[in-house]
């Protein structure tokens, strides 16, 4: 026991004196070195330091004052751009780009000029102008010497050496810059700073004097460099050493060639960096000196421009991307002002219902692989996808314009194939197929092969309106149901199906007699021979005159032969339309003539003939006004019925219209048919507005025709505009291959209106032919198959193309 007890006192003391000379040696640390050195020290006697590790100097979670801040804590700036420039453009490029794209911006902007080339006085002081430039001079570096390399270099060393850690991205630019600061900002906050990144638009070289090996590249200094922050701490204790290894005389090559040495790294290769920064690009492959003209579709997804060396470019660039955002800001307004009146009638009078604001609810999705269908519609649960349907569901992407433009913008891409590797798609009757899908693209970029992914690809085709494509029965609608009591008290009522509704051509005519006469031919075989409910009105402007009978106040009673006397036309033209009667018994046909010698009038013309429309079997009328040059198949009948909704929607047939025959068939034989549509025999008229279908409760809210127009042309789109804008109706316009515009040549009298003169010559000079055929002709390289020219057309000085031998058509009826 008692040596047991001698050990417990020994180690009882050891422990007492182990305490006393920690502390002393502990205070002595403490108060007699820096807290780095005391904290190395403090690691190699206490254990502590492998439970808490302790930061050394450099660490960001250190600070000076001993406070306990952290790199959370640490507010940095977005972006800091440096700009290259001398003393000779102080006063024209910087004024400029104070006055353009940097002026109130929130941004740090240092320009990089003035220098004297010595380290002495003058030499690396900050001068500020009175427009707000910041001038940096750099010591020892030369304002004037070409090519800039030690300018370049020795601005991102003091950038690095003065602003590392007070932004996240830098960029390097030239005075002849151009950039969208805001979408710069929004470019690169995107992006990881913590990682080392060079962005740009990446250069390949131009001559094999640029020593870049296959794959390596450089980003183009004149449409600018970003740098990331850790690619600035990377590259810049080495810039020096970079500096000494120039292989040529262009810095933006020897910066990559310095990047790519010291971190690895290459400029950024996605395509979208070709659209971000805009090189000035011409034909021959070299950037022009400024920029006079650029795509607005490229002017919109670019961020940088290079680039002006003029500053008056600046400015007027400058004025154009004002103007888009102007642009973009009055969309936006508009598109708000739609969705808020849109909003607005929803509240009025009902309560919200959900079906209102999700077109697909109630619908389920279903999903389709390369190779597999899969759909809650079937009991099996999935089915396979033929290759002909793949091949299909490919080509949809491959027109899709989004999708093209996409790639399109990129001059030296070209997309090689499109391949849906899986979507989830729905097919919603009453609105819209849509399908959303994973792409696989291959693209070339600069002749290299890259296949890119692309995600959430939305493709939509929207379905016409409920009325117009699903009427299987009619509804009960007490506004379409017209009772009548006869002599005998008796209830009849007549029911009318939107597939059997009355259609009322109705045309105003002046002259043209033998063109009525293949119209009515044409009417009777289409649509009275198949009992078809139509009705034909002609409103008539005879041509000479010689009675002083007044405005006829009601259709013509053909058994009237108490009628007045009419000029030979209006007797030809209504003896017609009494022998289709007598051909076709219960037919209806109306004749209204125009008397009281007024001009010809085509919406004078039709405004009465829709006026004096009326049947006691409906309360309202379908009207389809149209003119006498027209051919029909019977499909236009159930179209217009379709297309033509009470309340809401017009009609507007795009129709098929032909080329002068005796031009685009002089060597050839035409077509036994008028019905064939082909690029040679003629084009859809587009640009028309003259045939249209419209209720007559809806006709009558528009206001009619404008009826102070006379003669040819603008009554139809003043006509149109009335259909948007007064009555408030949607206007649906669709290619309509069940009508034919047969050709005939248009006299253009000059005592139209300037505006109608001019539309008339136009509209004549379109029919002569196609464009590429025209200039043939034009040219004289027309041939028949021996080799002999075509003397069947002649040129004359005006341009037009005479008929040289029979003038009528050579259409067989």
């Amino acid at each position: 026991m008692g040596k047991f007890s001698r050990n417990v006192e020994t180690l009882v003391y050891r422990f007492i004196i182990s305490l006393v000379v920690g502390f002393f040696a502990g205070s002595y640390l403490i108060t007699h070195s820096d807290s780095h050195a005391a904290n190395q020290k403090l690691r190699q006697i206490s254990c502590i330091s492998k439970l808490f590790p302790v930061a050394s100097p450099k660490s960001p979670y250190v600070d000076e004052d001993k406070t306990k801040k952290t790199e959370l804590n640490v507010t940095r700036g977005v972006l800091y751009i440096g700009i290259m420039s001398t003393a000779r453009n102080r006063n024209s490029r910087v004024v400029a780009i104070m006055n353009t794209w940097a002026k109130n911006q929130n941004i740090k902007l240092e320009i990089f000029s003035d220098n004297n080339g010595t380290i002495g006085k003058g030499s690396g002081r900050t001068t500020t102008l009175k427009n707000g430039a910041n001038i940096i001079q750099l010591p020892g570096v030369p304002d004037n010497s070409y090519p800039p390399q030690k300018k370049s270099f020795s601005m991102l060393k003091f950038i690095h050496d003065n602003y590392l850690e007070k932004f996240d991205w830098f960029l390097r630019a030239d005075d002849d810059t151009y950039l969208k600061v805001d979408k710069l900002i929004k470019l690169v906050s995107r992006i990881d700073p913590n990682k080392p990144f060079v962005v740009g638009r990446a250069g390949y070289g131009k001559h094999a004097e640029d020593y870049l090996k296959p794959g390596e590249n450089y980003c183009m200094g004149g449409t600018g460099v970003f740098l990331s922050r850790e690619m600035l701490r990377r590259i810049g204790p080495n810039l020096s050493a970079c500096l000494k290894e120039m292989y040529t005389k262009h810095e933006d090559v020897e910066l990559g060639r310095c990047i790519r040495k010291i971190t690895g790294m290459k400029c950024t290769e996605s395509w979208e960096t070709t659209h971000l920064f805009y090189q000035n690009y011409d034909s021959s492959g070299t950037y022009g000196s400024n920029i006079d003209k650029i795509n607005p579709r490229k002017r919109a997804s670019a961020a940088t421009f290079h680039s002006n060396k003029d500053p008056k470019y600046q400015y007027k660039l400058h004025i154009d991307v004002l103007s888009d955002k102007l642009n973009q800001y009055l969309t936006k307004i508009s598109n708000s002002e739609q969705e808020i009146n849109s909003m607005s009638l929803l509240l009025i009078g009902r309560n919200f219902d959900i079906k209102g604001w999700n077109s697909h609810y109630g619908c389920k999705w279903d999903y389709m692989s390369r190779h597999s269908l899969y759909s809650s519609a079937w009991p099996s649960g999935g089915g396979v996808l033929t290759a002909s349907k793949l091949t299909a569901v490919n080509n949809v992407f491959e027109t899709l314009p989004e999708l093209r433009n996409k790639f399109g913008l990129l001059m030296t891409a070209h997309i090689h194939e499109i391949t849906v590797l899986h979507s989830r798609y729905i097919a919603n009757p009453l609105t819209s197929f849509d399908m959303i899908s994973t792409l696989k693209v291959i693209v070339s970029i600069h002749k290299k092969k890259i296949t890119m992914y692309m995600n959430n690809i939305h493709y939509r085709r929207t379905f016409a309106n409920l009325a117009t494509f699903f009427k299987e029965q009619i509804p009960l609608d007490i506004q379409n149901l017209r009772f009548k009591i006869s002599d005998k008290n008796r209830l009849i009522m007549n029911p009318i199906s939107p597939l059997s509704e009355r259609v009322n051509f109705i045309m105003a005519l002046s002259g043209r007699p033998q063109n009525l006469v293949r119209f009515l031919q044409n009417y009777k075989d289409v649509f009275l021979s198949k009992d078809e409910r139509v009705s034909l009105t002609v409103v008539y402007f005879p041509e000479i005159f010689h009675t002083n009978y007044n405005r006829t106040e009601g259709p013509v009673n053909m058994d009237d032969k108490t009628a007045p006397m009419m000029d030979e036309t209006s007797e030809f033209v209504l003896q017609n339309l009494k022998h289709a009667g007598k051909e076709f018994p219960g037919a209806e046909f109306n004749f209204i003539k125009v008397t009281g010698g007024l001009a010809f009038s085509r919406g004078a013309g039709l405004q009465i003939g829709a006026k004096r429309m009326q049947h006691d079997d409906t309360n309202d009328e379908l009207l389809f006004f149209c003119d006498v040059d027209l051919l029909f198949s019977r499909g236009i009948l159930n179209h217009i019925r379709r297309s033509t909704i009470r309340g809401k929607q017009v009609y507007y047939p795009t129709f098929f219209s032909q080329y002068d025959p005796n031009i685009v068939y002089a060597n050839q034989k035409p077509p036994k048919s008028h019905f064939f549509i082909e690029e040679i025999a003629g084009f859809w008229r587009t640009f028309s507005y003259g045939m249209v279908s419209i209720y007559k409760t809806d006709f009558e809210k528009t206001g009619g025709f404008d009826l102070s127009i006379e003669g040819w042309g603008l009554e139809d789109l003043r006509f149109c505009t009335a259909v948007i804008e007064k009555a408030g109706f949607a206007v649906f316009k669709s290619n309509e291959p069940s009508m034919i515009h047969v050709y005939h040549d248009k006299n253009c009298p000059e005592e139209l209106s300037k505006k109608q003169y001019q539309d008339c010559l136009n509209s004549r000079a379109q029919h002569y032919g196609p464009k590429s055929y025209l200039y043939n002709v034009w040219q004289g390289k027309l041939e028949h198959e021996e080799g002999e020219y075509d003397h069947n057309v002649n040129i004359i000085s005006k341009g037009e193309v005479q008929q040289a031998k029979n003038p009528s058509s050579k259409f067989e009826s």
